[in-house]
């Protein structure tokens, strides 16, 4: 029904039998690096395309007449192609075809193009429109993988007026009364639409990979004002992001920050016993706490102890140890040097006592080890706590989780969604992780439909995850 559609998702799954077929048809056309022509192998295997005994090719070529490229490709292929000028029509309609494809600078040339192939003259069905620009993807696509050099910028046009064709908005009302009265009609992309029709369950957990702009806080709105009958805990990590979504979230999702939890929980004991240091500790006040020892300066010894502190409260662990300290560190005249195994020892032990003063919420009386924001984040998530009286917890931006976070968050029974852009990792300095891909899940949704920008910026984003990051199975589209 669909052989150039399923054979193009295939190709892109890397399916064995979908690799063989297409490499075959290459080899038959001639579509190969060796080719210096292999374009035109390209436009032959599209003539090829059975066409159905209702399309007439004449009505058809008429309503392509209105597109400007339409004069451009008929010559080009009369001229490069003259044979198929003496055939049936219909081969010389589908090379036409594919040449205007080729020859577009843009979306909107081969948008304007499905419009004219799909006007009442035109005896061709949205199928066989469909099917050819598959076809030609397909081609283009297998062409870039076999180091074939050619722009990747008409397949990108083709992918994108596909998507936007197939993935239409659906109308969706937001639930409840006092919404529905106050609030217009939403659009939501079928990608926000599929999430929407999951409903969360115990036990599970939900990733949702949420390209740039593309609409994940709107979605989780959606989500929560569906299932009203749910009660959510929004987390994310900053604080400005968490007021907002008290603003736009409905009732039955509170929106807090891990670190607010974690205050309310264990920060709150050691505010009230004046121990409670709310900036980051500097290589000052550590120094400050070390005693002098030969070899290392005591400026260095610091600065290597405190992102000692550093990586054991980012990690998930439960004691401080030697992978926890730094490979490398500058000496005094700025030379980068690899720690030692004696110095690391050194760093965990010195480390260890900073830590066990830290904790201690008696017997400090000069209150010199005072406990950071991210110290009692650690001893929260090392008390094992649990966010009872939820349904399922939305964890924003889950891609800058630290593996403390996630540990707190996988404990938990009910059900979890993970929401973020694995491409937009910025906290790896404070011990992130990319929690998105080393996470299993149950379900995984993804939102591609970007409403931040058009299909030229969303070309160059694509081009760059596809050239840096060679992700090619889901393709950032413009709104």
């Amino acid at each position: 029904f669909i052989p150039w559609k399923k054979l193009y998702h295939r190709y892109l799954m890397k399916e064995y039998t979908a690799l063989r077929r297409v490499e075959q048809l290459l080899r038959d056309f001639a579509i190969t690096k060796e080719q210096q022509e292999c374009v035109l192998g390209l436009i032959r295997c599209v003539s090829a395309i059975p066409t159905g005994r209702k399309v007439d090719p004449s009505a058809v070529l008429r309503c392509l007449k209105s597109h400007h490229l339409f004069s451009k490709a008929e010559l080009c292929v009369a001229n490069k192609l003259p044979h198929l000028q003496s055939r049936m029509e219909a081969e010389n309609m589908w090379a036409i075809i594919t040449v205007m494809v080729l020859f577009s600078d843009g979306v909107s040339d081969i948008q304007n193009l499905m419009v004219c192939l799909q006007r009442p003259c035109s005896t061709l069905s949205v199928v066989d429109v469909t099917e050819t620009l598959y076809c030609i993807a397909t081609l283009l696509y297998a062409m870039r993988d076999q180091d074939i050099v050619i722009t990747n910028r008409i397949h990108y046009s083709i992918f994108y007026c596909l998507y936007l064709m197939e993935n239409s908005s659906v109308t969706m009302q937001t639930v409840g009364e006092e919404t529905l009265a106050n609030c217009p009609e939403v659009k939501l992309t079928s990608e926000q639409q599929r999430i929407l029709n999951h409903k969360i369950e115990r036990g599970q957990l939900v990733k949702i990979m949420a390209l740039a702009g593309t609409g994940k806080t709107s979605t989780l709105v959606r989500y929560a004002e569906k299932f009203a009958d749910l009660k959510f805990l929004y987390v994310t990590f900053n604080k400005a992001v968490a007021e907002r979504g008290k603003s736009v979230f409905p009732g039955n999702v509170t929106c807090k920050t891990f670190h607010s939890l974690a205050f309310g929980s264990v920060g709150r004991r050691y505010k009230e016993k004046g121990k409670l240091n709310f900036f980051k500790m500097s290589v000052y006040s550590v120094s400050s706490l070390l005693q002098n020892r030969k070899g290392q300066s005591l400026f260095v010894r610091a600065k290597t102890v405190s992102q000692t502190l550093e990586n054991f409260f980012a990690s998930s662990d439960r004691e401080i140890s030697e992978e926890h300290t730094p490979i490398w560190f500058k000496n005094t005249h700025g030379e980068r040097k690899l720690v030692s195994p004696m110095e690391k020892k050194l760093n965990v032990e010195e480390a260890k006592e900073i830590w066990y003063n830290m904790k201690k919420l008696d017997g400090d009386a000069e209150k010199k080890y005072k406990i950071t924001c991210d110290g009692y984040l650690k001893l929260w998530q090392l008390s094992k706590p649990q966010l009872s009286g939820y349904d399922a917890i939305f964890v924003d931006e889950a891609q800058d989780c630290t593996p403390a976070i996630m540990d707190i968050v996988l404990s938990q029974t009910c059900g979890i969604i993970l929401v973020g852009d694995p491409h937009q990792q910025i906290y790896t300095f404070r011990g992130a992780v990319n929690t998105l891909s080393l996470v299993r899940h149950t379900h995984v949704y993804y939102l591609t439909q970007s409403f931040r920008f058009g299909p030229e910026i969303a070309y160059v984003g694509a081009t760059i995850l596809d050239v840096c990051k060679r992700i090619r199975n889901k393709t950032l589209v413009g709104g």
